[in-house]
């Protein structure tokens, strides 16, 4: 159940305590419990409710009429109960629920993959005035090599291009591919050290770095590291690319998880 639906369902309780709930409203709420096992499950044991339910004490689902033959004071007593048994709800789903949140573990907040589609090859260029380089044609090579599916010669490949002196922009695919490979192999600390890099080379595109700071914080999370994960997330965020949109999202997750509460709509920079 998403975020927003618990706001909205919590909400609709508390106007049920409040008695802002017309008697159709109060049935489509039920409706919901008896949709949803679980939530049933902690409104009985909460109020004790399984004895008066074999009593036959529930809501009206009828049109809104009163019970047939019911006393006045009958039926005021079926409106305490039913305010004091909304008031119990709020209280046993409201913890069940935001408890799930809090007990999520952080590694649940990072990318599960990153798609192949952002491997990254080089530019070959042929002609009599300019040959492709031989680093070039052996990064695409070993990109070659990562979409068969042979990772692991792949990751031998692009490594041992790495100790070839490769010049920025080929540095940066290489590194790239290498992060990419060792993220969906679960091997987040060499995946973070790739990533790192790349947000070390000067005079490269802003989307790469972007692109590098977004995958260094989906590391970091699944190395534990929130604090740290959040200031790449927030590096990405800053640079105003493609990934700022789910870097938002993901900054408000981990100020939540965090304690950290923004001055202002936008997310800011931590303090040390």
């Amino acid at each position: 159940m998403k975020e927003q639906e618990k706001i909205q369902l919590l909400e609709r309780i508390d106007q049920y305590i409040r008695g802002e709930l017309s008697q159709d409203e109060i049935d489509e709420l039920w409706k919901q419990f008896l949709q949803h096992p679980e939530w049933y499950d902690w409104f009985e044991t909460e109020l004790h409710l399984r004895s008066l339910i074999k009593k036959g004490k529930k809501p009206n689902f009828g049109k809104g009429e009163e019970p047939e033959g019911s006393k006045p004071s009958a039926i005021k007593g079926y409106k305490v109960w039913i305010y004091a048994a909304a008031a119990a709800v709020i209280l046993a789903i409201g913890l069940q629920f935001f408890s799930f949140e809090q007990d999520e573990p952080i590694q649940s907040f990072a990318l599960t993959e990153i798609e192949e589609s952002n491997l990254i090859g080089a530019d070959v260029l042929r002609s009599d005035e300019r040959p492709a380089e031989g680093l070039d044609v052996a990064i695409n090579e070993a990109l070659a090599t990562a979409y068969e599916g042979d990772t692991e010669e792949a990751i031998e490949k692009f490594q041992e291009l790495l100790t070839q002196s490769p010049n920025n922009q080929q540095r940066v695919r290489i590194e790239m591919n290498l992060g990419i490979l060792f993220y969906n192999s679960g091997e987040y600390e060499s995946a973070k050290t790739h990533f790192q890099s790349i947000t070390e080379i000067e005079n490269i595109e802003d989307h790469q770095k972007e692109k590098s700071w977004w995958f260094l914080g989906n590391a970091l999370l699944n190395l534990d590291q929130p604090r740290a994960a959040r200031e790449a997330v927030f590096n990405a965020y800053s640079m105003n690319g493609r990934y700022q949109s789910a870097a938002l999202s993901l900054l408000k997750k981990l100020d939540v998880r965090l304690g950290n509460i923004p001055s202002g709509e936008s997310p800011e920079r931590l303090g040390e």
